[in-house]
């Protein structure tokens, strides 16, 4: 396949007369910077650096298939920019948010080439965030991934890992912006799935819940003492300087609503930035799982932190809350991921330290403190 034959791939796409998805897909790829090369580890791939997204295509491997195929594996391309896979892959494990990303979108997508990945592929029904594939497949169906080894991925996500360095908010503003353009390219017209992307990025961009949590833990007082046994971080080649031993780390208790109504989903999706803001503010990060009682305390430990789910019943906060206090677990902040269906009328005693409510439904609570704060967690497909 030479670059003339990908052209008339991409022109297939713009120009077809029969799909006006195609048409809003290939104007997406337009937008991108198109490399042809022939010793790239995949059919095609896409990624984001200098400002740009890229698509990558091997033309000895593409070649092979038929047009339709070929502009199939081209709108997969596009996807994986419509719902900012690269951003959304964060510190998550590669190979499983390869087989969710594949999954989430191939169900979109007619024609594409025998032996890719579907959502039952994994053993799951269609319709789910990449997120759900990931964190079901993750903690319950190991062996069913793996078997996954035998399927295509269609497409190489190396160019992932490298795009990762990125700021996420840019890249977020891009994705937008790629978006728009497409549609006036393609008079308006947007696919079913590009109108939910749209919807969850202009979403995101009024909560902004990450920022505020981090303004907040970034008020805890850390506490620091000379030692001869670090390392001056200023002056690393002056032995005779000490360096900061931590005394005091803050420390952020996640309370995590674990009854009936929330899925591994929208836990998964808080508990991933929450984990990534402590990394930044040097937090230690202890999770409580309770719906009616206490189920699960651990303490998170900052590698590739699978969450398992330990309870599905009612739901009542206050359990959580009262075993901090009979174990006087240290805690600077508060956060509960819930969907808000519970009351605080439960509660014998308010604690001191701030909260901070992710709330997973539309509607949201009365907030019983001043120090207390609520923000929409939105989370994407």
């Amino acid at each position: 396949m030479t670059d003339i034959t990908l052209d008339k791939a991409l022109l297939n796409l713009i120009s077809d007369p029969y799909d006006k998805d195609n048409c809003f897909y290939g104007h997406i790829l337009a937008q991108c910077i198109i490399n042809i090369d022939n010793k790239f580890d995949g059919i095609a791939g896409v990624g984001y650096w200098n400002d740009n997204f890229h698509l990558v295509v091997n033309p000895n491997r593409i070649e092979i298939f038929t047009l339709n195929e070929q502009k199939a594996i081209l709108v997969h391309e596009a996807m994986h920019i419509l719902f900012n896979h690269v951003q959304r892959k964060k510190n998550k494990a590669h190979f499983a948010w390869n087989l969710a990303t594949d999954a989430a979108i191939n169900q979109f997508i007619p024609n594409l080439p025998k032996g890719c990945i579907y959502p039952e592929t994994l053993g799951y029904e269609r319709g789910k965030y990449a997120e759900y594939y990931y964190e079901a497949s993750s903690s319950s169906n190991q062996n069913r991934v793996q078997a996954c080894e035998h399927f295509k991925t269609l497409d190489s996500h190396k160019l992932w890992q490298s795009s990762e360095s990125e700021n996420d908010e840019e890249m977020q503003k891009k994705v937008s912006t790629v978006i728009k353009q497409a549609c006036e390219k393609s008079i308006g017209h947007l696919p079913f799935p590009a109108k939910k992307a749209l919807e969850l990025l202009e979403e995101k961009s009024k909560t902004h819940w990450q920022r505020e949590l981090k303004k907040i833990m970034s008020n805890s007082i850390k506490y620091y003492e000379p030692s001869h046994k670090k390392v001056n971080r200023r002056f690393p080649n002056r032995l005779d300087l000490p360096g900061k031993k931590s005394v005091y780390m803050p420390a952020l208790v996640c309370v995590i609503d674990v009854s009936g109504s929330m899925s591994n989903q929208e836990i998964a999706s808080g508990l991933i930035e929450i984990e990534k803001i402590c990394r930044i503010t040097r937090h230690k990060f202890i999770a409580i799982q309770v719906d009616t009682m206490v189920h699960d305390i651990s303490k998170i430990e900052f590698k590739e932190h699978q969450f398992v789910r330990k309870g599905s019943g009612g739901t009542d906060l206050y359990p959580a809350l009262e075993y901090i206090k009979e174990h006087n677990l240290r805690h600077d902040i508060l956060v509960f991921i819930t969907d808000g269906g519970f009351s605080f009328g439960s509660w014998k005693e308010m604690p001191k330290a701030p909260m901070f409510f992710l709330i997973t439904d539309k509607k949201m609570i009365d907030l019983p403190t001043k120090k207390s704060r609520q923000i929409k967690l939105v989370s994407g497909l």
